[in-house]
């Protein structure tokens, strides 16, 4: 079996409900077009994701500490 058919259909097992099969195909496709520079771009996007992510969660962790707080505050 083609080694880009195998990858894809792993991955598309693993993620499937969250992202299409057609997606997973086309990124398949880059990846084995491009190597290593598809999966540094790869890499900055998921990083600043993360980073993301970890400033919505302080945020919401500030708020929560801010309301306990007030309920302590405030009688």
């Amino acid at each position: 079996m083609d080694p880009k058919k195998m990858l894809s259909k792993e991955i598309t097992a693993k993620v499937r409900g969250y992202i299409s099969e057609e997606t997973v195909s086309e990124t398949v496709d880059q990846f084995f077009r491009h190597g290593n520079t598809f999966l540094l771009l790869e890499l900055m996007s998921l990083r600043m994701e993360v980073k993301s992510l970890r400033e919505e969660l302080q945020s919401q962790r500030e708020r929560k500490r801010q309301s306990s707080f007030r309920a302590l505050v405030v009688p």
